[in-house]
């Protein structure tokens, strides 16, 4: 889209659209549409995080420095060496930062997903938890979530600093 303006003028206005999609929108849409469980958790997990994934990326390759890139053509790199030394080390964070954002919302969406049309899962066994008034399973589920949410959100920023490890850190 970065690089499209003819690409832009159709997919942003999508994305826009598919960003104001309630996820419970896609829940029904995807029990209608696909008979597998795990196709259909995948699909909404995607529907749902690909518009704020998009406009994150795009808003981290915008906010590259016009200078530095016009400095950095100035000595013919080849595309590989373009993306390798400047257009990937920009957009590199903002696809850290996108992660980290998209990971709790994906969480919470496929939660719904499995509550509504799933037969296993998180979502699903709180569902049951629910329906026997268990409130001690209904918490340990939760917990099992969020320790899981923690774990992944601890490797992707291990991988953020291992990535990232050149940028000056500050003192805290």
């Amino acid at each position: 889209m970065a690089r499209s303006s003819t690409f832009e003028r159709y997919a942003y206005p999508l994305l826009s659209f598919n960003q104001g999609i309630p996820a419970l929108s896609w829940v029904v849409i995807a029990i209608i549409w696909f008979k597998g469980i795990e196709f259909r958790i995948f699909f909404i997990m995607v529907m749902t995080t690909l518009p704020g994934f998009t406009f994150q990326l795009l808003d981290a390759y915008r906010s590259m420095s016009n200078d530095l890139y016009e400095m950095t053509l100035s000595f013919r790199p080849s595309r590989y060496d373009l993306l390798r030394t400047l257009i990937w080390p920009a957009v590199l964070p903002g696809i850290f930062t996108s992660w980290k954002v998209n990971l709790g919302n994906a969480s919470r969406v496929v939660v719904v997903a499995e509550l509504v049309g799933a037969t296993g899962g998180v979502g699903y066994q709180l569902l049951l938890q629910q329906q026997v008034f268990d409130m001690a399973g209904a918490i340990a589920w939760t917990i099992v979530l969020v320790i899981f949410v923690l774990v992944v959100q601890s490797l992707i920023t291990l991988i953020e600093r291992r990535a990232l490890r050149y940028r000056a850190v500050s003192e805290r």
